[in-house]
């Protein structure tokens, strides 16, 4: 018996309705996110100006752009989920690099609102293209087993003609689903945690986020930072790109106002062209999550600041929490990055290039760490009442701090004493004032710092101090001599050596010194006293 055949032909591929759910609420975490997703269409639409206001008590965000508009064709291809161009282009009609490429930037705000309405005409055209998208069919439990294209878009053509000279896009998000009523009410503060992002309101927080991760410029009325760091990356675009939010332009965020270092020309790794910079304010950057390096590919961000795992290793580097910067990847990444644009997926030029920026964050981190030091350094050597080691007695200590100092880029430069007929008044009595401007990369010194004396107060008497080195054993002044109004410390001395509790035993000696000095005590008492204290603390 024949085998009955029915022909079913041709078949079709459905898509169920879950996978709005895959490509929108598992892909797009947050509410800014998201946002920013629709912002960035409007940017590869040529827009110029997009506006944004949100009426919280009606639960409408609205967002339009001047950008060339869409027809019905378009917007076909716009509900497409996961289209692409059928022309793979690079750049947009107006010259700037394009930005999108997954076809899903519409969903990643299906899951905030109720209904996504959307209007839009092209130049020269008369006609308004609108619709409305009922975003909780695509998330409501009641018709899971329905296909994407079984749910009706509501909407249709009407003619205008007085808008054939415009061009937009405005979009609608009307109705808050609890994602974003609870965004909004501040769930996601972290009351326990200090200095994050998570502690803004609400509105502050969106801000905040849509300035850290759009392709904005630098706003440079701000000061010189603002303005290399816009020149740095002002080549992103031919024309114009403002987001006004709640009637306030956005600009690109500064978090720190030093710059450490900048690359003027682009660099590359591999097949990956770059630029970037490195800033600081010597201190915490604030929000936390504004410290480390962003990465940015076309100008728009990537995912979270890393260190690309510096420190995994166990080696702690306590000054990257002070630095911050950008990477802006202008080639070789772009068909890297996923569906999610939170990350870079694997190749070996990422990796190489990951491996350069880890390179920067160390050198820079071990640098502030110097730097530091140095600053403490120099403090102690100023400080009159404490000296923390013998180190800061050595003669050339303070010039060789300095000098280091200028190695790294520092300015020095002697002030002019107002009251000194001289350019500089290098009298070596005034005592010594150095300022380290770390902002400004530079050290402001009173007077030239040539024969350094430290000096300290004891029973208000002050006390220069140097320290040289001679043989303690079996003389009369084995921890402490005289030259005229100096005071000599002996660097050989064993109690000296000791850095903990050395200004104790220098303080002890000094009054001992005084005591001689004023005939308190003779010579051989005070000689059976140093070698008594070093017998009793020499191995403690």
């Amino acid at each position: 018996m024949a085998e009955k055949q029915t022909n079913t032909w041709p078949k079709k591929i459905t898509v169920d309705k879950r996978i709005v759910r895959i490509l929108s609420g598992s892909t797009y975490a947050n509410f800014p996110s998201a946002i920013k997703e629709l912002i960035t269409n409007s940017y590869d639409a040529d827009a110029e100006n997009v506006l944004i206001n949100i009426n919280l008590s009606k639960e409408i965000i609205e967002m339009r752009d001047d950008g060339k508009g869409m027809n019905e064709e378009d917007f076909a291809f716009y509900l497409r989920i996961a289209g692409k161009s059928r022309k793979k282009k690079a750049y947009t009609e107006k010259k700037r690099r394009i930005i999108g490429q997954f076809g899903v930037g519409f969903l990643s705000v299906l899951p905030f609102c109720e209904k996504y309405i959307i209007e839009t005409t092209r130049k020269g055209s008369s006609e308004v293209l609108h619709a409305t998208i009922s975003s909780y069919e695509y998330f409501s439990d009641d018709y899971q087993t329905l296909d994407v294209d079984e749910i009706p878009i509501p909407g249709g053509i009407r003619n205008n003609p007085e808008i054939t000279n415009d061009q937009y896009t405005r979009i609608r998000l009307v109705g808050f689903s609890k994602l974003t009523s609870s965004f909004f009410k501040g769930k996601f503060k972290l009351k326990n945690l200090r200095n994050t992002k998570y502690n803004f309101e609400p509105i502050e927080l969106l801000r905040w986020e849509l300035s850290e991760y759009l392709p904005l410029r630098y706003d440079v009325t701000k000061g010189e930072t603002a303005s290399r760091l816009d020149q740095l990356f002002s080549d992103h675009s031919p024309i114009p790109f403002n987001v006004i939010f709640n009637n306030e332009t956005l600009y690109r965020n500064i978090h720190a106002d030093s710059i450490l270092e900048l690359s003027p020309e682009y660099e590359s790794v591999g097949d990956i062209v770059f630029k970037y910079h490195i800033s600081t304010n010597y201190n915490p950057i604030h929000p936390k999550e504004a410290r480390y390096l962003m990465m940015r590919n076309l100008n728009v961000g990537v995912g979270d600041r890393t260190t690309f795992g510096l420190g995994m290793d166990g080696k702690v580097y306590g000054k990257l929490a002070h630095i911050t910067g950008e990477v802006n990847i202008v080639e070789g990444l772009n068909e890297l990055i996923n569906v999610s644009r939170d990350k870079f997926n694997f190749s070996p030029d990422y990796e190489q290039l990951k491996d350069f920026l880890r390179g920067k964050l160390s050198w820079w981190a071990n640098e502030l760490d110097r730097i530091q030091s140095i600053q403490k350094t120099i403090t102690n050597l100023e400080n009159t009442t404490h000296v923390s080691d013998i180190e800061n007695l050595k003669v050339d200590k303070i010039n060789k701090e300095i000098e280091s100092l200028e190695s790294r880029g520092f300015h020095v430069k002697v002030e002019k004493d107002l009251n000194s007929e001289n350019e500089f008044d290098n009298d070596l009595s005034r005592k010594l004032s150095i300022k380290i401007d770390k902002e400004n990369r530079e050290v402001v010194l009173n007077r030239v710092p040539d024969q350094f004396s430290k000096t300290i107060t004891v029973r208000g008497k002050n006390i220069k101090l140097r320290s040289e080195s001679w043989d303690f054993r079996g003389s009369s002044y084995p921890a402490i001599r005289k030259d005229g109004d100096i005071t000599i410390i002996n660097e050989s001395y064993p109690l000296f050596q000791n850095n903990k509790q050395f200004d104790t035993f220098l303080k002890l000696h000094l009054l001992l010194t005084d005591y001689l000095d004023n005939h308190i005590i003779n010579i051989n008492t005070y000689t059976s006293f140093c070698n008594d204290l070093l017998s009793t603390f020499e191995n403690q």
